[in-house]
């Protein structure tokens, strides 16, 4: 850990009146009384030397491997001691083996924060990203004040296709031209009755025939954080018999188009869902720190390192073929479950031995297509396995383009041979299959409104749908 790096990150302002854990990762020993997250006139402030301290308190083994970011929320009480409520750690290294809690809670006092002249228990969130040797701390300050709206719009890492060359144009719907609760979108699918369903930080979104209705705290199951109205819908899929589910929060939600389930650590395997999969026999699988949740429609099931010898319950994607063969990718490697059996898939001839699956599809000759992950790594991006079982990889001409920029989300679509790919960072990809080229849609050169699109769908109509940080995009026809 040579070089440290010191970052403000300015986010949204609340109060709040009473205990709240803002991550799934919770700790004891601190007294829980109420407090406000990072209020006052004078906020919480650290000792300049903190960095220095918990790389000293850090387990240092753990940090000659650590890579990821972790979120940490910490209690800083009217004498300014430090104790760790929550965290989210989304590194290769535990939160136990790298020693947070222990770390945090040994560091110096803090100055306390100061509301209406009195010092004041307050919550201050941090986050850590460990990337190549390197450490930086950015400070959430959460500022929700006369806030009716958030966006992220940014400007991309990598230049876009010249405009003039693009084929396709876009039609934008966010919070001022439509009924769109909140621009910021993460989640968009079609159902079985053709009806678009958008998942916002703030609600849900049905769209029948132009139609809008609203789904949120007041109308479903989904509970309202103390610092939003609705928690932030991450994923959402929409299973054969046409129920909806969605992950919000930490929690699973189903919605039968008449009743909501809540699903969570309670009636559920479930802790921290990620990503959602429906398999073609309609079981429904959710990814996790966890491992890997299945729903059938009565009974729930789990595949973790226990049970299955994953190489770590840190699930990244999961993907049910026609043949009945379970993929999974973790950050640790991938394997294959078939007939019970797990396999480790370390062949150093085949791409999953290199980079980690992510989603995986089988089009309509069999043929399985992998997003691959592994950050800032040259092995990451598009494969394709045929049913000769021999690997061909979707190149850009860019050879940078998947290792500095995460693929989010990928669909290809066989009826136009187009294969669109939302990268973190960039924009919106489209690749045509036949032809062989490449279009790159930013919001530089198209009215693409950000650089951060997530989860990709397309309607009977043929239209494509993404849902990114700054509104919803539909292609226009």
């Amino acid at each position: 850990m040579k070089r440290i790096i010191l970052l403000l990150l300015t986010f949204f302002n609340l109060t709040l009146s009473y205990a709240q854990h803002l991550y799934p990762e919770k700790y004891k020993n601190c007294n829980l009384g109420s407090f406000c997250l990072d209020c006052g006139e004078t906020k919480a402030k650290p000792q300049n030397s903190i960095i220095n301290e918990l790389l000293n308190k850090f387990d240092k083994k753990s940090l000659s491997k650590i890579a990821g970011k972790i979120e940490v929320q910490i209690l800083i009480d009217k004498d300014g001691k430090p104790c760790l409520l929550s965290s989210l750690n989304q590194t290769n290294i535990s939160s136990k083996k790298l020693g947070l809690q222990d770390a945090i809670n040994s560091t110096s006092n803090w100055e306390p924060a100061i509301s209406e002249n009195k010092k004041t228990n307050s919550s201050v969130s941090l986050i850590f990203e460990f990337e190549n040797g390197t450490v930086s701390a950015k400070r959430k300050v959460f500022d929700f004040k006369n806030q009716s709206n958030a966006k992220s719009v940014g400007s991309p890492d990598i230049k876009g296709t010249d405009k003039e060359k693009l084929s396709k144009g876009w039609t934008v719907f966010t919070q001022q031209n439509s009924e769109l609760p909140w621009d910021m979108t993460r989640a968009v699918a079609n159902d079985l009755d053709n009806n678009i369903w958008i998942g916002t930080d703030n609600g849900i979104v049905k769209i029948n025939n132009g139609k809008w209705e609203h789904f949120n705290s007041k109308n479903t199951l989904i509970s309202s954080p103390a610092y939003n109205k609705t928690q932030s819908v991450r994923d959402l899929e929409v299973d054969k018999n046409n129920n909806k589910w969605f992950v919000a929060g930490w929690d699973v939600y189903k919605y039968d188009n008449k009743n909501w389930i809540k699903y969570d650590s309670i009636n559920s395997p479930i802790n921290w869902a990620r990503k959602i999969f429906v398999d073609h026999s309609n079981n429904v699988w959710f990814t996790s720190w966890n491992g890997v949740a299945k729903f059938d429609g009565k009974n729930w099931s789990t595949i973790n390192k226990q049970n299955s010898n994953l190489p770590t319950d840190k699930v990244l994607g999961v993907y049910v073929d026609k043949k009945d063969r379970i993929w999974i990718g973790t950050f640790e490697g991938n394997v294959m479950i078939e007939n019970g059996v797990t396999k480790l898939l370390n062949d150093k001839n085949s791409p999953l031995s290199k980079a980690y699956i992510s989603k995986i599809y089988e089009d309509k000759k069999g043929n399985l297509w992998f997003d691959l992950y592994k950050d800032k790594s040259d092995d990451a991006g598009i494969y394709v396995l045929d049913l000769q079982k021999k690997w061909t990889r979707i190149n850009h001409p860019n050879p940078k383009m998947f290792s500095k920029n995460s693929i989010n989300d990928f669909y290809l679509d066989e009826e136009s041979n187009l294969l669109w790919i939302t990268l973190n960072g960039v924009g919106v990809l489209s690749y045509d299959t036949n032809s062989k080229k490449w279009e790159t849609y930013t919001n530089e050169n198209s009215n693409v409104p950000s650089i951060h699109s997530e989860r990709i769908t397309k309607d009977k109509d043929g239209s494509i749908w993404i849902a990114t940080y700054a509104g919803v995009i539909k292609l226009n026809k």
